[in-house]
């Protein structure tokens, strides 16, 4: 596997300002549905986010991160739980990327596998993605390319989580991975793995393409999920029957049945692995958590 570039981040990710319809996701192009785009690079960031304030730790060891800005990000990270965690490359987002007017964010994050946030985001039943807080794992290369899955023998990432469910929600826990072939392609292809939904519908109302099986070895269960396509320019893995809040996923599997059946382009690699939570609506302040997250790679 090739050396991944040490992206200090100098702001915070793009902003992505298209809204998404949480009932028709959006078309993935320059602007696309709740994913962070990528890092800035240069400059030096402290662990410190952007607009936040050092406190007491939320959970483990170390300085807590907090941040109400809409961009804020705290990081970067050296993460132990991502394999090739540089300490440059890993970061978590407060990702405000199309709030409406009045909604607003905290992010509260003691590392990239332990963080809060609370989001007042209405009105309760809106139908537009507003947020996407994450953890943000960086992987283009050093030459401006992305790390290609041919070099890769596995991505299983782990996680647990918790997401209200209370009348008014709309929201749903969710992996957002960025990917091209080249330094010209950089970030041309979104590939979305939601693992916990509340009013979303069958994967925001896009096209079901085919259902497939993964699992059975590296401790990653057996599962059905299926594949929806938006429009050619979003692809969203979601279970087929049911939400979990806490497992193991293998994304290399997931990822080159994708190029082998020919819905990603040969030659895929990897710019980015997100995971967190895209928000529609709360009824009032509600607390999303990721209480562990891990990318073992080799």
């Amino acid at each position: 596997m090739t050396p991944k570039r040490i992206c200090a981040l100098a702001a915070v990710s793009a902003a992505i300002v298209l809204a998404a319809s949480c009932s028709s996701p959006s078309s993935s192009s320059s602007n696309s549905t709740g994913g962070s785009s990528p890092s800035a690079s240069g400059g030096s960031a402290s662990p410190a986010a952007t607009g936040a304030s050092a406190s007491p730790t939320l959970s483990g060891s170390g300085a807590r991160c907090v941040t109400s800005d809409a961009k804020g990000h705290c990081g970067p990270y050296p993460y132990a739980e991502i394999t090739g965690s540089s300490g440059g490359d890993t970061y978590v987002l407060n990702n405000m990327w199309a709030p409406n007017s009045g909604t607003t964010q905290k992010l509260t994050a003691a590392g990239p596998g332990s963080w809060t946030v609370t989001a007042n985001a209405g009105p309760a039943g809106n139908t537009a993605v507003q947020t996407y807080p994450d953890t943000q794992q960086l992987y283009t290369r050093t030459d401006n390319t992305p790390d290609p899955l041919s070099g890769f023998h596995s991505i299983i990432s782990s996680f647990t989580e918790t997401m209200p469910t209370v009348g008014g929600m709309s929201a749903e826990a969710a992996y957002d991975i960025w990917a091209g072939q080249s330094s010209s392609t950089n970030y041309a292809d979104e590939i979305m793995i939601w693992n916990d939904q509340i009013n979303r519908g069958t994967c925001g109302g896009a096209t079901v393409r085919a259902t497939a099986s993964f699992g059975g070895s590296n401790g990653v269960p057996v599962q059905n999920w299926t594949l929806c396509d938006y429009h050619g320019s979003e692809l969203i893995w979601y279970l087929t029957n049911s939400n979990e809040r806490t497992g193991t996923v293998d994304v290399l599997a997931m990822l080159t049945w994708l190029e082998t059946h020919h819905y990603l382009p040969a030659g895929t690699g990897l710019n980015q692995i997100d995971y967190g939570f895209e928000i529609c609506a709360t009824p009032g302040p509600q607390t999303f958590t990721v209480s562990q997250f891990s990318i073992k790679s080799s």
